[in-house]
């Protein structure tokens, strides 16, 4: 059986409530037009299909709702989505790999979990282990607490399915919208 998932590079995540998902989907139309495609919705979460680089897209997202008070907390623009499990995960990365110049330093954020598929089923992955395979996927040098980039992984449910979003960032990508 074959699950569907829509196409999405954008997440925007709001404050809870349907008013401010009303008030976040006019504001995201209003704002990006016909460039942005409404994909899937849940739990204050609105998933959208940027048609201009999904990098652009969230960064006007994220300068215009500080300005005109929409309860937007992030807008994070995807890179890849794949299968929940880390094998896809490690592919998806080591294609994104190279957006860090060498000898830049990096982090992983994992927002929830990844299987690994053995054969015929699969198990959950601690945070810990994905983690570290996904960075060994990344040849620069680690930074905890202060990277220049973070290798961002968030695992979305769907329907009955489960995928990872993939991206490489620059930190202020990731970070709270001031005032959402």
């Amino acid at each position: 059986m074959r699950l569907s998932v829509p196409d999405f590079n954008l997440i925007v995540v709001h404050e809870p409530g349907i008013e401010n998902y009303e008030r976040v989907r006019n504001y995201v139309k209003q704002l990006l037009g016909s460039k942005v495609i409404y994909a899937y919705s849940y739990q204050s979460v609105v998933l959208y299909k940027c048609l201009d680089d999904p990098h652009l897209c969230a960064e006007t997202i994220r300068g215009g709702s500080r300005e005109a008070g929409v309860p937007i907390i992030k807008a994070i623009p995807v890179d890849y989505v794949v299968r929940a499990d880390i094998a896809s995960v490690r592919e998806a990365v080591r294609k994104l790999v190279g957006r860090i110049p060498q000898g830049e330093t990096f982090r992983v954020t994992l927002q929830g979990h990844l299987e690994e598929i053995r054969g015929d089923y699969s198990i959950e992955l601690s945070t810990d282990t994905a983690v570290r395979e996904i960075a060994s996927e990344v040849d620069r040098p680690v930074n905890l607490e202060n990277p220049e980039w973070v290798v961002y992984v968030r695992v979305i449910k769907i329907g009955l399915a489960r995928v990872a979003t993939v991206s490489v960032l620059k930190p202020h990508e990731l970070a709270r919208v001031p005032g959402g």
